[in-house]
């Protein structure tokens, strides 16, 4: 696809009018576009051809394409997908079995490459391992059955600088973060401008490392942030360290498990000892994944005077505000274009209840 302002902005005016479109009877609706380009912190590729024409490789549209430029990444993916694969292509260690490269960048210059094989990595491959981390300065992680080698941290830094609010986290390698980051800033701070200060809580789930989970930590008494992932609910923990965030409690809970123990109806170990009726729920904050909530989780909503939900899925938003219509009125909606010249959209609804 030919990137650019003019082909974008085409794109992402046909989104707002589709947006529009289907919430026509909702007055207060925002917008808010990308860049163009350097947009993505995030990126993966397969790895194709044989000792020393090794190439990057992407499935569109069912084929396999070979990828020589990658202009909606970042700046610094860019420079560093021609910097790796000119020393992939001069060392068979590195070559040997590799079928996939993941890179993650932030703003801050943090940079982390994830090489994945189909073989055990031994101590050549450490060996050369090693000495691309010092070539190339950043983070070098192997990994394969059973196995993950790093040289240097596995994560990178990102700052966030909401409407009024700032912070640090740190973005782990294997679990979900923000690829957009820019976009990122814009929907914390559309519900930052939307959040009055609470003395009541705030249950968020699906809280992933925190990214609300800061935000919500300075607009209500207490938050309970809740995380199924392991190796997420890790890395959460150490954000909501970094930050001081000491008004945060922390569990590793799905969410219908969260909701489960909310209500009573069932004790977890994995609560810690958390004491439930020491909160004052009001709210609940929801950013699940693409294919939306399930219906367990939709019945419990009523529950709350207020529901603040992001969505990655339109098809799953517009199912999931239809539903929870019956009991909520939705006072404001926005749409994000955190993935441009695709047909996802990312939408925010805040509701409240009738």
């Amino acid at each position: 696809m030919k990137l650019g302002s003019a082909k974008y902005d085409f794109l992402y005016h046909e989104k707002k009018r589709l947006f529009r479109k289907e919430f026509k009877q909702v007055s207060d609706i925002e917008f808010f576009h990308s860049l163009p380009e350097g947009f993505r912190h995030r990126a993966e590729f397969s790895i194709n051809g044989s000792f020393g024409s090794k190439q990057y490789v992407m499935t569109i549209d069912g084929k396999r394409i070979k990828i020589d430029s990658f202009p909606i990444a970042s700046t610094k993916i860019q420079e560093l997908m021609h910097q790796l694969l000119e020393q992939i292509n001069a060392s068979k260690t590195l070559s040997e079995k590799l079928f996939q490269v993941e890179f993650q960048t932030s703003r801050n210059q943090d940079s982390m490459i994830s090489l994945i094989y189909h073989r055990k990595l031994d101590e050549s491959w450490e060996n050369a391992a090693r000495s691309l981390n010092k070539k190339l300065r950043v983070t070098i992680i192997g990994r394969s059955r059973k196995q993950k080698i790093s040289y240097g941290n596995d994560y990178v830094i990102e700052t966030y600088k909401a409407f009024k609010s700032e912070y640090t986290l740190r973005l782990y390698e294997q679990c979900f973060s923000q690829t957009n980051p820019e976009i990122c800033e814009k929907m914390l701070s559309w519900v930052e401008r939307n959040l009055l200060f609470s003395d009541d809580d705030v249950v968020e789930l699906h809280c992933g490392l925190g990214t609300f989970t800061m935000l919500l930590s300075k607009k209500f008494r207490k938050v309970l942030a809740t995380e199924n992932s392991r190796p997420s609910f890790a890395g959460l923990k150490e954000n909501l360290r970094l930050n001081k965030s000491f008004n945060v409690v922390a569990a590793r809970l799905s969410g219908h498990e969260t909701l489960q123990a909310i209500s009573n109806e069932r004790s977890f170990n994995r609560l810690g000892g958390i004491d439930i009726s020491e909160f004052k729920f009001n709210t609940i904050f929801l950013d699940p994944p693409r294919e939306g909530l399930d219906e367990s989780t939709l019945s419990y909503l009523n529950r709350f005077d207020k529901v603040i939900y992001l969505s990655c899925g339109f098809e799953s938003f517009k199912r999931d505000l239809q539903i929870m219509s019956k009991t909520h009125f939705v006072r404001k909606l926005a749409m994000f274009d955190q993935f441009p010249y695709t047909e996802h959209i990312e939408s925010g609804a805040i509701l409240q209840k009738k």
